[in-house]
């Protein structure tokens, strides 16, 4: 049976003096490399090779080069095997002698983060994988991506992120169809548009919860309000959180009313439901808001 094609490719390039000696020799054999101006860059058209046959003599000094670094994950690895590979008393023979290296229990992805938790310049090494039949079958298809930092793998395949896509997509719908529109007035009683009804008074009253709680906290990290917020923000301390949530029920009819008779209007200018009209609306009581930036501009509801 034909196997799959796969082609590897890291990014940044690994700076050589961040390389000790038995790094070098697993990833040189594991994968195609390729040393540039910027370091050592991993990739492979083949596929990552294991198990790796590496010379006993070269693989002996390697690990003697790498002495300064003990304690690395590679070096202890490498340890439990070094002893037994060991030439009796420099016979050059044994030392040409070819060994297997199995690193199913050490991937090479952890060689990589013994070298960024080391390196006082590299934050993270970007890994692409990518995978299909030589016969270019849809279904075989494939990729995944994994970000090496010094505290963690991250893996991802493209199945994954497909699905995780596909929920982001749905919750973009559900969130869509939760923004009141002018279409959506007059829904009868039990169907799913007045269920939609339910979902936008308390899409409303979330989004005047939120604003309330920004200017709450404007005011009490003492900046620059107008009047009516430090007013409101006193009133909240008085009465509670409590009453403050009613106050907010009590207006998410008369705030889907007023949408309402304005939706069209506000549609054509570009202006949004949650960031525009819910905080505009609340200027009676607490004062305009400051808008957040690069957004478009123009004239406030």
């Amino acid at each position: 049976m034909t196997t799959l094609e796969t082609r590897i490719y890291s990014h940044p390039p690994l700076p050589p003096a961040d390389i000790s000696p038995l790094e070098l020799l697993i990833l040189t054999n594991v994968l195609e490399c390729s040393e540039t101006e910027e370091g050592l860059v991993l990739f492979t058209d083949v596929g990552p090779t294991n198990p790796i046959r590496v010379r006993r003599g070269k693989l002996v000094a390697a690990f003697g080069a790498s002495a300064r670094n003990a304690g690395d994950p590679v070096n202890v690895f490498i340890a439990d095997r070094v002893l037994a590979l060991l030439p009796a008393g420099g016979n050059s023979v044994e030392d040409d002698a070819m060994i297997e290296i199995d690193l199913s229990g050490f991937p090479w992805q952890f060689v990589v983060q013994g070298i960024v938790a080391r390196s006082p310049d590299l934050q993270e090494v970007a890994v692409i994988q990518w995978t299909n039949h030589p016969s270019q079958r849809p279904d075989s298809f494939g990729a995944s991506v994994s970000l090496i930092t010094a505290k963690a793998i991250h893996h991802a395949t493209s199945e994954d992120l497909l699905d995780r896509f596909r929920l982001q997509d749905k919750a973009l719908r559900v969130a869509t169809s939760a923004v009141p529109f002018c279409r959506d007035n007059g829904a009868p009683a039990g169907s799913a548009a007045s269920d939609l009804s339910m979902v936008k008074e308390i899409e409303m009253a979330l989004c005047l919860w939120e604003a309330m709680l920004y200017f709450r906290g404007l005011h009490q990290d003492e900046r620059s309000v107008p009047e009516t917020i430090a007013r409101m923000s006193e009133l909240w301390d008085a009465v509670g959180w409590q009453e403050m949530r009613s106050h907010v029920r009590e207006i998410v009819p008369l705030a889907l009313a007023v949408h309402d008779g304005i939706c069209e209007e506000l549609e054509d200018e570009g202006f949004t439901f949650d960031f525009d009209f819910a905080p505009a609306l609340s200027r009676p009581c607490v004062g305009p808001r400051t808008r957040r930036p690069a957004r478009r501009t123009g004239r406030s509801p």
